[in-house]
């Protein structure tokens, strides 16, 4: 990753509503690996620090700290909107570096007073599936281009007159 790149904190849920608006007998579990998915894809384009906070319910969960993406599950007695704005208190003069994704009023208006830059969740929806998009168009235009590049391979290797010659002598004894 970039030396000081701006490290990107999610609001998981929130920008998972406004990816999946209408939100269909699918898990919460898919839609989160789906959604963790295309950060994953932004992450590699990007080369930010992405933190992915989701409300949980139960015990605090955190993946590893040298996982691609930081994920964060709040304990039940704290929302993931309260984890983000006692994350953002606490950055003190590092919270310019910070990008703060969330459409909840709440939320902004902390990050914002704190210096935070604020993206909603609709505009970064929109940017994450436009970006999904061009690089499952990137991957099929490679395939492709190897499946090309393979058959040209095999269809440009044209037999020569002398190896004609040599098929037919071939074929002509096994006949005799």
């Amino acid at each position: 990753m970039k030396r000081g790149a701006k490290e990107i904190l999610i609001d998981g849920y929130n920008l998972i509503h406004k990816l999946h608006p209408s939100l269909t007998s699918a898990s919460l579990d898919v839609l989160r690996k789906e959604t963790e998915t295309q950060l994953l894809c932004f992450q590699q384009k990007t080369e930010c620090p992405i933190t992915v906070v989701y409300d949980g319910k139960g015990s605090p969960r955190e993946s590893a700290c040298g996982a691609p993406l930081h994920i964060v599950f709040t304990s039940a007695s704290k929302s993931a909107d309260h984890w983000i704005i006692d994350y953002v208190k606490s950055l003190n003069t590092r919270v310019k570096k910070v990008t703060i994704v969330s459409s909840d009023d709440e939320i902004r208006r902390y990050a914002t007073a704190f210096g935070a830059t604020c993206v909603k969740s609709e505009t970064f929806a929109l940017q994450l599936n436009e970006l999904t998009a061009d690089a499952a168009v990137q991957d099929k235009s490679r395939h492709s281009l190897r499946m090309t590049v393979k058959e040209k391979k095999f269809n440009d290797k044209l037999l020569s007159e002398r190896e004609v010659s040599r098929w037919m002598k071939l074929f002509a004894r096994e006949k005799s």
